[in-house]
């Protein structure tokens, strides 16, 4: 039993517990890129979701909208 108390001390007495380094996805030199948590995917999903759909939208006033049409227009001429 002493035995095991041991060995578990030395392998959590190092930076990263072998938990962690299942979740390392790239490890270069001393970084390390770890999965995202959920809460960040659900972050960025949101935000990647939002920001197409905010595309879509002025696609479709780009094509309806001539005043919208002339505006962009001239935004890209200056």
């Amino acid at each position: 039993m002493r035995g095991n108390a041991l060995t578990e001390n030395k392998s959590n007495s190092g930076k990263f517990s072998k938990e962690d380094e299942g979740d390392v996805l790239v490890k270069l030199g001393p970084l390390k890129y770890k999965v995202p948590g959920k809460r960040q995917r659900v972050i960025i999903g949101s935000l990647v979701v939002g920001l197409n759909l905010l595309l879509v939208i002025a696609v479709a006033v780009y094509f309806y909208s001539p005043a919208f049409q002339s505006f962009i227009y001239n935004v890209g001429r200056s």
